[in-house]
């Protein structure tokens, strides 16, 4: 795959922030499984839906042990602490953003339509709207 799903959400996370943090409040979304569709669609990479759904019990997992009450304490945190320790509270959830990320990649490496990449290009991208569906994203 041309770029890493690493170097993808740097990339993009910026210009679609606003969108997705509104998501993740209004709709519990996991901004890591928004960017992972994206970045599949875009390397042209069909994922099954058993997958997905895989994907986001593995999502539900991660943000209830150990993303979302991370996230709760860093937000209460912000008016406790200097800005170096906030921004090194930051810095530790982003390492938690990424460690979720592994555990995504390893579900999709078991996908056996991954499995078949680039052969299964030609299916075209299909996993934005299947997310959005999970979510019930407009």
């Amino acid at each position: 795959m041309s770029e890493t799903f690493w170097d993808y959400c740097l990339l993009v996370y910026p210009q679609w922030e606003k969108q997705l943090l509104a998501w993740q409040q209004s709709h519990e979304l996991d901004v890591n499984l928004y960017l992972l569709a994206a970045w599949l669609d875009e390397e042209a990479l069909y994922l099954e839906q058993a997958t997905w759904l895989a994907l986001l019990a593995e999502s539900r997992r991660i943000q209830a042990q150990w993303l979302a009450p991370y996230r709760a304490l860093r937000h209460s945190l912000k008016a406790e602490v200097s800005q170096r320790h906030y921004d090194e509270l930051k810095t530790q959830e982003l390492r938690l953003e990424r460690e979720a990320q592994r555990q995504f990649m390893a579900l999709v490496g078991r996908d056996s339509s991954a499995q078949d990449y680039p052969k299964n290009k030609a299916a075209g991208p299909k996993n934005l709207p299947r997310l959005k569906a999970l979510y019930q994203l407009p």
